[in-house]
């Protein structure tokens, strides 16, 4: 594990309102979030095994980890505050369970009080309930919601034992722009639909047109995190919250959308294709009342994430004029 100190803020927190660690700090949500809480005055610290990714923001620290492998506590920046938003592979029981029981134990060593934790609204199972609240049954049915169940249940088994106030937020589908965008092999499912739309003309849905999704907008993820952040750590506190809009639409109404923005941008129709289904899938309603009451209310803009993810998409492929057409 190796430490690079962007500037002083970023190592010491001087000037700064707090210094925060996010692990994951490189992926499509650390990323932008590291960009979000630097602009806002925090000292960020982006912990991350990527090698490749740098980020344009010279506030924002460097450390390179793999969370899969021992590391030493000595080497992490001193923060009260660790996001902790992993790459998730697989859903393996040992190696998530010593994965992040070690991390959460080190970071405490090392002086973090805060834990958040950004799990999935997919530990509650790929079968639509029509309200889901946080005291609804964990019933993940693939690998990426068991390997968040799994990780949630070692960090509130042992939160109380290291003395930690423990955040876990369930997050829908983020939307929003990617800093990273144009350097990922894996891209987000909005930027991938918005790229078959303007570059191909066509999007292919993989999955039914019913299929319900909640889609969580960057800009109110961000005012969640960052209000959480602010409140007082109390030792040995858990708190679990579903954050994401306050509406669920469908993947064919998200083409549909997606396909009337680049419709407006280039001038051609755009088709969908999608699977047959003989059977509408059951919608849900993600209930985030307890965020809402906790972190207080704030803007649910999915058209201008949408517009940003648009703008990344064409920058991306060296479109010319872009702004101009954002409209």
């Amino acid at each position: 594990m190796t430490y690079e100190g962007a500037g002083s803020a970023a190592q010491t927190g001087a000037g700064c309102r707090e210094p925060v660690l996010v692990v994951g700090g490189t992926g499509h949500v650390g990323a932008s979030l590291c960009q979000h809480l630097s602009a806002g005055g925090y000292g960020v610290t982006s912990a991350s095994r990527s090698t490749d990714l740098t980020f344009d923001d010279p506030r924002i620290g460097r450390l390179r980890m793999d969370v899969f492998s021992p590391v030493a506590v000595k080497e992490f920046p001193r923060c009260r505050t660790v996001v902790i938003g992993p790459w998730i592979e697989h859903g393996d029981r040992t190696t998530s369970r010593q994965w992040i029981d070690r991390l959460a134990r080190q970071l405490v060593e090392a002086g973090a009080r805060s834990l958040i934790y950004l799990s999935s609204m997919w530990v509650y199972g790929g079968e639509s309930q029509e309200f889901l609240t946080e005291t609804t049954p964990v019933a993940p049915t693939n690998s990426y919601g068991s390997a968040h169940a799994l990780n949630e249940a070692a960090l509130v088994a042992i939160a109380g034992e290291i003395g930690a106030d423990l955040t876990i937020l369930r997050m829908a589908n983020l939307v929003g722009p990617d800093p990273f965008y144009p350097s990922r092999t894996k891209i987000a499912f909005a930027h991938e639909l918005l790229e078959m739309a303007l570059l191909d003309r066509l999007i292919m849905l993989r999955s039914a047109p019913s299929t319900p999704r909640n889609l969580l907008p960057r800009s109110l993820f961000h005012h969640d995190v960052e209000k959480l952040i602010a409140r007082p750590d109390i030792e040995g506190r858990i708190d679990i919250f579903n954050v994401g809009s306050g509406s669920t639409s469908t993947m064919i109404g998200l083409a549909r959308e997606i396909a009337a923005m680049a419709e407006r941008y280039h001038g051609d129709t755009v088709a969908i294709e999608h699977p047959e289904e003989s059977t509408p899938h059951v919608s849900f309603h993600l209930d985030t009342e307890k965020i809402r009451s906790t972190v207080g209310p704030c803007v649910d803009d999915l058209r201008s994430e949408l517009l940003m993810v648009m703008g990344d998409v064409l920058v991306g492929r060296d479109r010319a004029n872009v702004s101009e057409n954002l409209v």
